[in-house]
């Protein structure tokens, strides 16, 4: 006989006397009378429970064999704690020593520790509070949800998180210096994003204690990058946006914790990787930063990308090879950006050669635009950027200015050698340009950024 109850209900019974199986085997934890019922539509398991695989999202790396990993909690101030990761080789004798600083809503970059331990280097790479989630650890301010009071400066510059988080950075600098078989005449640090931001700030406070530095996308000057794009938000919360400080706040936070207000006290040579169209670092921020640092400096300009390297040497990892020899971590497994290796070796070990340089020289006609390179290693690419000015009246609208920046055009124009420069002939609309340059290893770097009267 034929049963009278649809496939769809037989089914949906079947799973429900499924599950009140499973709950007489688990009664502490499934009581019969409150069995989830999976198949019930409005049960908010029911979506989930698929019964298929989880996608893994990232594989625990195991340690290699020739280094060794440390991890750690170390005192920031007060009851504050952070974690740390302290790769080290395994072979004898002094180490340079590398800082790896994680971006916004990452945490202590461990591969990238081992990669750089695999490479002869003393990592240490460190959580940092305003940046990294969760805040679980310690007192106000490390409690604190996620990012939330970056922008609080009441009742003093200690209560913003990105206060401890620069304490943590120069902390775990401390530590890194401390290690047994440190080279402490050759110390590096590298960061991106928010830890670019930190980079620069560690090498503008720490002075001679570092002999290199790598940010990306990490410049200072906040008051002349996304801080004049938005408008303030009446339901924020108090110190989670820019835009809601007060003028005496905003003055304040410049003066304790912006990297650009920083940089002349920098005696590390520095090198910044910016994206042209980056969403908090704009161009004019990272070249006044770049301006501010009195001592050796390169940097690069990456056109129409946003919070990406899109260069040779850059986050795509062009034409990279693996070093011969024991298993390593590679790709951007094991940096942010390729370059960040040859330009470490030279300063740190003072193996293989420095970047190029990019100076922009002045001509009689505005739009003949003329640069020099000084190149070690033979070039593969020299051109140059140029953009057009904004509409007018978007720089007074703050919606506008942010949407410009985000969407502005780079246009390549190839530059001719001639002589011992290059040369480029612009249209009359060329407001603004950078030259570009790359090697053969690959390594790309860019002349200042220059505005067309």
């Amino acid at each position: 006989m034929k049963s009278a109850l649809s496939p769809s209900t037989v089914a949906r019974l079947s799973l429900r006397r499924s599950w009140r199986a499973a709950s007489l085997c688990l009664p502490l934890f499934f009581p019969q009378q409150s069995a989830v019922h999976a198949a019930d539509a409005t049960d908010p398991f029911a979506k989930y429970l698929d019964g298929k695989a989880p996608q893994i999202l990232r594989e625990i790396t195991p340690v290699p064999e020739d280094i060794t990993v440390r991890r750690v909690l170390f005192r920031i101030r007060d009851k504050n704690e952070a974690y740390a990761v302290i790769a080290t080789p395994k072979t004898p004798g002094k180490h340079p020593g590398i800082l790896i600083l994680h971006g916004s809503g990452g945490n202590a970059e461990e591969e990238k520790a081992m990669a750089w331990a695999q490479r002869g280097y003393i990592a240490v790479a460190p959580d940092m509070p305003g940046l990294y989630s969760p805040l679980t650890r310690g007192e106000l301010p490390m409690s604190k949800g996620y990012a939330d009071g970056r922008y609080t400066m009441q009742p003093d510059t200690t209560k913003s998180v990105i206060f401890d988080g620069m304490l943590a950075a120069m902390k775990a600098l401390d530590l890194l210096r401390a290690q047994p078989n440190v080279d402490t005449e050759n110390i590096g640090v590298c960061g991106l994003s928010w830890g670019g931001t930190m980079a620069t700030m560690v090498c503008g406070l720490a002075g001679d204690k570092v002999k290199a530095g790598f940010a990306i996308y990490g410049c200072g000057f906040f008051d002349k990058g996304n801080w004049l794009g938005g408008k303030p938000a009446p339901n924020a919360k108090s110190g989670s946006i820019a835009q809601n400080m007060t003028p005496e706040e905003r003055e304040r936070w410049l003066q304790d914790l912006d990297p650009g207000r920083r940089a002349p006290n920098m005696k590390a040579a520095f090198f910044h990787a910016a994206a042209a169209n980056d969403f908090f670092g704009w161009p004019e921020a990272a070249q006044a930063t770049f301006d501010a640092i009195p001592g050796e400096k390169n940097h690069v300009y990456s056109p129409n990308s946003n919070h990406k390297i899109l260069v040779p040497g850059g986050t795509g990892f062009e034409g990279f090879k693996p070093e011969p020899g024991a298993k390593q971590l590679s790709g951007s497994r094991a940096s942010w950006l390729a370059m960040e290796v040859p330009y470490f070796e030279y300063y740190l070990k003072g193996l293989g050669k420095p970047f190029p340089k990019v100076t922009a020289q002045k001509t009689a006609d505005v739009h003949l635009v003329r640069f020099s390179v000084l190149a070690p290693i033979p070039l593969i690419k020299a051109e140059v950027y140029w953009a057009k000015a904004f509409p007018a009246g978007v720089e007074n609208d703050p919606e506008l200015l942010r949407k410009a920046e985000l969407e502005r055009e780079w246009i390549a124009a190839p530059a001719t050698k001639i002589g011992e420069s290059y040369e480029t002939q612009l249209p009359p609309e060329a407001a603004v340009w950078f030259a570009l340059v790359s090697d053969e290893r690959p390594v790309t770097v860019s002349s200042d950024l220059v505005r067309l009267p």
